[in-house]
């Protein structure tokens, strides 16, 4: 009878009061967030785990069912050097009924030097809430490694350096310019980017090689500027960013040199049509005049100078077309076992031991070899009899990437405990896979292990966590390790207590109430008329860049553009004006709340501005384009900043 009095004058005072039904609300809101926050996955991972020093890895962070990245917090990479990054990935994917969204952000890096690395932790912010990663362990072998492709790296800049330069009265004469020839038509005639793909359907993780080439009979010094994103893809790469790949292809029954920019093995990681992003080549392209290559053509081939007069030299822009790929969902009948693998693969385990005590944790290994999509494969699931605890499972890589698909193996080692001395066993584990190859779903099992757990203790005792020696759990820990039941039990007292004390403070709290919005009006006013003196005063910070834009004979619009942009991001942020680069950007933005994707696009714009400036020819087709994207990150920012004041 108390009982329900208490619910009935709990509602009837929730209902009669909004200030402390707003107070209920917060805490259930709050208890529901952290619920929420759960789903949130968040790891980071080296791929390979191992390799020799003149290789390369790929450091990849991983979020999953986050839908307001507010900040990520890369992990320290001074014993690397960066080639490529930050890369971002985006997906979906939906596994027997369970949905899952996907971020990814991946950095290319080579280490400057042989040894065992300990990457440090890594964090996000979602939701104001921050998830971190635990270190990473990496190994870089004193050897020298081959490339995927088996060739020696030959940097892409100066494509056109070969041993034996063609002759002139061979087929490849297309460098002479004749005399009334048009220069762009010649070119559109004997050079052209392309994107091929190995197939262009395919299963939900299984892969694709998208490779785009430059099929050239033209001298010339290329760069990639526009690198397509593969979005919805996780994406190997198969050349590492300083090579290339050359060989002799005929095309239209015409031979052309043939260099391969980007090559990589594409997994889709959801249904449907995924169109693969058009590339952007910029070339530097010469042409020798008729008349002039008998004297000249042995020095125009070698690199040596040639006389001006006898050099026309053109900047031209080539674009890949877009391919679009039909990726098939998977088929009905999933087994239960079914977790994603894409491939052909096997599963065996093993305990590390299968005699221990009590008070030790032993450790399952289960091992998954074959090949497949087996970077995206996470721990099997695993049917634990009653009385058995298993913890997070530590993963070892050991795959090659240079095959299509990858190939390899990857093993969980999983630590567990058991409440009872005894005989016992670990049921058979199944893993299932669907078969690209045959259409249908594949299921492979492992064997039962038997072992015995006797009282006491064998060896020395090992933390589950660490697995270093086991330290004696502290009241703290076991007060963590309860915290559910706990924050309940918090949880009821404080609502309790907010039902007293609200009984005997009503009216104090309803003068304040009216006291606060009292006040709340009178800021709304203030704030209005500070927005419209604000929006009464309208300035570019890019005049004089939109006035160059603007005119016919200005030739200082990069010049312009990248000053008054980091002038105005100097003001904005309160940097000094030779402090503005992307890294005190990335500080100052993560300040200010800014989100990832605004400061990745910030940091993109003003590498693009200032690569225009040590451009040494002419490129007036991009202004308008880098202006535009100007304005717009200006007009974000302003919008962010002025949400946040409000």
């Amino acid at each position: 009878m108390t009982a329900r009095f208490f619910t009935f004058a709990l509602a009837e005072e929730l209902f009669m009061n909004p200030f402390v039904l707003r107070i209920y609300l917060l805490l259930f809101v709050s208890l529901l967030a952290n619920l929420a926050g759960a789903q949130v996955k968040y790891k980071a991972s080296m791929v390979p785990s191992q390799i020799n020093k003149d290789e390369y890895a790929t450091l990849r962070l991983e979020i999953e069912n986050a839908s307001n990245v507010q900040q990520v917090k890369p992990p320290s990479l001074k014993d690397f050097n960066v080639v490529s990054g930050p890369n971002q990935e985006t997906g979906m994917s939906s596994i027997n009924g369970v949905s899952k969204t996907y971020m990814a952000i991946s950095y290319v890096v080579q280490p400057r030097r042989a040894g065992k690395f300990t990457i440090g932790e890594s964090a996000i912010v979602v939701g104001g809430k921050e998830y971190k990663s635990g270190p990473i362990h990496f190994v870089v072998k004193n050897e020298s490694g081959r490339t995927p492709s088996g060739q020696a790296a030959t940097p892409f800049s100066n494509p056109f350096i070969d041993p034996a330069p063609p002759k002139v009265s061979e087929a490849y004469s297309d460098y002479i310019l004749k005399k009334g020839e048009s220069v762009p038509e010649k070119v559109n005639k004997n050079m052209q980017l392309r994107l091929q793909t190995n197939k262009t359907t395919c299963y939900v993780g299984e892969p694709v090689i998208a490779t785009y080439k430059l099929y050239t009979r033209l001298k010339s010094e290329s760069k990639m500027t526009k690198a397509p994103s593969f979005n919805g893809f996780s994406v190997i790469d198969l050349l590492r960013p300083d090579e290339t790949e050359q060989n002799v292809e005929r095309l239209n029954g015409r031979e052309y040199n043939v260099y391969t920019v980007r090559k990589s093995q594409l997994y889709p990681l959801q249904d449907g049509d995924i169109e693969l992003e058009a590339a952007t080549l910029d070339n530097r392209i010469q042409f020798i005049k008729e008349g002039t290559q008998n004297s000249g053509i042995d020095d125009f081939f070698g690199g040596m100078t040639v006389s001006p007069d006898a050099v026309v030299t053109q900047s031209v822009s080539l674009n890949s077309k877009p391919l679009t790929i039909h990726v098939k969902p998977l088929p009905e009948g999933k087994p239960a076992s079914f977790n994603g693998a894409v491939g052909d693969f096997r599963i065996t385990s093993s305990l590390e031991k299968n005699n221990f005590g009590a008070n030790e944790a032993g450790k399952l290994i289960v091992t998954i070899s074959g090949s497949g999509n087996l970077q995206l494969i996470t721990s099997p699931d695993i049917s634990w009899p009653a009385g058995m605890e298993a913890f997070d499972a530590k993963v070892q890589d050991e795959y090659d990437q240079s095959t299509v698909p990858v190939s390899g193996r990857k093993t969980f080692v999983i630590p567990f405990t058991v409440n009872t001395a005894g005989e016992h066993t670990i049921p058979l584990i199944r893993f299932s896979y669907f078969d690209p190859a045959k259409a249908t779903y594949q299921t492979d099992s492992s064997k039962p292990i038997a072992f015995t757990v006797v009282k006491g203790s064998t060896g020395p005792s090992y933390d589950i966590d660490t697995l270093s020696q086991k330290k004696p759990v502290s009241v703290a820990q076991q007060i963590f390790s309860n915290r559910e039941w706990i924050v309940g039990a918090v949880a009821l007292l404080i609502m309790g207590g907010l039902f007293l004390w609200n009984k005997n403070d009503r009216k104090a709290k309803i003068k304040k109430r009216i006291a606060e919005e009292k006040f709340k009006i009178e800021q709304e006013k203030f704030e209005k008329v500070q927005l419209a003196t604000i929006a009464e005063k309208p300035q570019n910070p890019l005049h004089k860049t939109e006035e160059c834009l603007n005119s016919t004979d200005c030739t200082d619009f990069y010049k312009l553009l990248n000053v008054e942009f980091k002038q105005w991001l100097s003001h904005k942020f309160s940097l000094e004006i030779q402090d503005v680069n992307s890294k005190k950007i990335a500080a100052a933005f993560d300040k200010s709340a800014i989100d990832n994707s605004t400061t990745l696009q910030v940091q993109q714009l003003m590498q693009e501005i200032e690569w225009q400036l040590y451009t040494p020819f002419d490129r007036t087709d991009t202004m308008h384009d880098l202006y535009s994207r100007a304005q717009s990150a200006i007009q974000t920012i302003n919008s962010h900043q002025l949400t946040a004041t409000l």
